[in-house]
């Protein structure tokens, strides 16, 4: 072989190898996305249970103040062991 000759193999062998790897790369880009799309109703917070709080008051306005927020649609507040406890849902 001839002086030249060495000098193309490896600008020969590379140009393969670029369009080897390149190959599968472009199918893949190519390949359909799929579009998903997301409906959701209101965002709120799953049933929850919070406190304790001192006094019925103090959970009657932390009740008031997460609805008002968005963060339930419904409250309650119960006492268990002279405690007040605020319920969600």
């Amino acid at each position: 072989m001839t002086a030249k000759t060495f000098r193309i193999a490896p600008l020969a062998a590379l140009a393969t190898a670029g369009l080897l790897v390149a190959g599968p790369v472009g199918a893949a880009t190519a390949a359909p996305q799929q579009q998903t799309t997301t409906v959701t109703a209101e965002q709120h917070r799953p049933a929850a249970k919070f406190g304790p709080y001192a006094s019925k008051q103090a959970c009657q306005k932390a009740g008031k103040s997460g609805q008002a927020q968005g963060k339930w649609k419904h409250y309650a507040c119960k006492q268990m062991n002279h405690k007040w406890w605020l319920y969600t849902s």
